[in-house]
């Protein structure tokens, strides 16, 4: 399966690019995500969830102790290693998991026959190769009064834009990015479907390089021979303020349609 997978791709399934992520996000940054999400998720108890892209499952650990015993949580990632750590940690009835491809999704739902409350993306689904059309496959098998919520990045964004800069950002990177505003709001204006939309950012002091490199060397869109620049530019800040901040941006979705 993974052989079949961009470069971009392949990055962006890294079950240890993943960890690095979270751990300098975790160590450096002004919010917790996590946290932030959970309020507006507003997950209650025998909720029955997908999670397409769950990673490592952080988020669906936390959704497992909430929805109890006669809820569910259904988590699909294409990354074998992430879900290998996954299943490790799990020992609740109540989780459910499957590697699967974002694309083929709604096949694999057909077969299952299961309707969920929330249907929730973080940071994953701009990885389909049309993920309009997997919202649009998967809504059909929300519960009448439930949700998507969809999480992806935007601008500002300090290292996308340094990358950009570079003209080391891929093609593929970029589309992901613009996901939000220039495919899914577009997508959601056009067939007047409303939504709430939630804005946000997270700012990363970095006091040294060897932190900054290693969470670049960890993103998709790392260029070796940019490095050097990326010190350059911490060192110019670094004499200035003794620090350097990196801004990650992101809007979180609430929305269905029909």
């Amino acid at each position: 399966m993974d052989s079949k997978l961009s470069k971009v791709e392949k990055k962006a399934i890294s079950s240890r690019n993943l960890q690095n992520r979270l751990d300098i996000n975790k160590k450096l940054g002004s919010k917790d995500l996590t946290e932030w999400l959970f309020k507006r998720y507003k997950i209650k108890k025998n909720d029955i969830i997908l999670e397409l892209g769950c990673g490592r499952g952080n988020h669906v650990f936390k959704e497992s102790k909430i929805v109890g015993s006669k809820g569910l949580i259904l988590a699909t990632d294409l990354s074998k290693k992430s879900l290998n750590i996954l299943r490790k940690k799990v020992s609740s009835k109540n989780i459910k998991i499957k590697q699967i491809d974002l694309d083929k999704t709604p096949q694999f739902l057909n077969k299952e026959k299961i309707k969920f409350d929330k249907i929730i993306s973080s940071y994953a689904l701009y990885y389909a190769k049309d993920p309009i059309k997997v919202i649009k496959s998967c809504s059909k098998f929300l519960k009448p009064n439930g949700y998507f919520f969809i999480t992806a990045p935007c601008y500002p964004h300090t290292l996308i834009e340094f990358a950009n800069n570079q003209k080391t950002l891929p093609k593929e990177v970029k589309k992901q990015i613009d996901f939000s505003t220039k495919s899914l709001e577009v997508f959601l204006k056009k067939n007047k479907i409303k939504a709430k939309f939630f804005n946000f950012r997270n700012i990363l002091k970095f006091k040294n390089q060897i932190d900054l490199l290693t969470f670049y060397r960890s993103t998709v869109f790392y260029h070796k021979k940019s490095e050097k620049n990326l010190s350059n530019y911490f060192n110019l800040n670094y004499k200035k303020k003794r620090y350097l901040n990196i801004i990650k941006s992101a809007k979180l979705y609430k929305f269905r349609l029909r």
